[in-house]
């Protein structure tokens, strides 16, 4: 007589457990399970046997009984059913692996990136001490340009002031020659 293959809704339903934790024990307790019907990447399509409906009884039994899944993996291998221990949680141990590979991986990828940024951080602050001290340079440069525009703006002045000054001295001296001048031309001719 063949087996009845019944789905994970059918099955859930008969253990009076959610189809979420059938797929979890299917997953869990897949070696001491038959490899009835196609399955899809997911699972979604596996179909359960008379035999399997036998070993997720038990399952259910023993974790009601508070025991963890490992305790009941040793149980049903020590009834001779499925793959030996070692195996199946070595089988768990290298998809645990896996999963510890890709988040170490994962934070190693997060830290460089935070140390980047940090890198970034650090070059910009010193960036900006550089254009503070730059600031404060041109400032003081600034500062004495302007001292020396003013010491030649009065230097200026008093040169205009000396020019003038002696032009007015020349003009002075040039205006009494040629006085004298007429005067000595005027006196000659009478």
């Amino acid at each position: 007589m063949a087996d009845t293959l019944r789905t994970f809704q059918q099955t859930a339903t008969e253990l009076n457990v959610s189809v979420n934790t059938l797929k979890r024990w299917a997953k869990d307790f897949a070696p001491f399970l038959s490899p009835s019907g196609p399955v899809s990447g997911d699972g979604s399509n596996r179909r359960f046997a008379d035999e399997d409906m036998t070993v997720l009884r038990r399952v259910k039994d023993q974790l009601a009984g508070g025991l963890s899944t490992e305790e009941v993996i040793e149980q049903l291998h020590a009834e001779g059913r499925g793959e030996t221990v070692s195996s199946a949680l070595a089988t768990r141990d290298s998809a645990q692996s896996v999963g510890f590979v890709v988040l170490t991986d994962t934070l190693r990828a997060m830290i460089e990136n935070q140390q980047a940024i940090q890198n970034s951080l650090q070059v910009n602050r010193n960036l900006q001490g550089v254009i503070i001290q730059d600031n404060f340079n041109l400032k003081e440069e600034n500062m004495k340009l302007r001292e020396r525009m003013q010491r030649l703006e009065q230097e200026l002045s008093e040169t205009r002031k000396r020019d003038a000054d002696y032009r007015l001295l020349l003009e002075q001296r040039l205006a009494r020659v040629e006085a004298e001048a007429r005067k000595s031309i005027w006196s000659r001719l009478f």
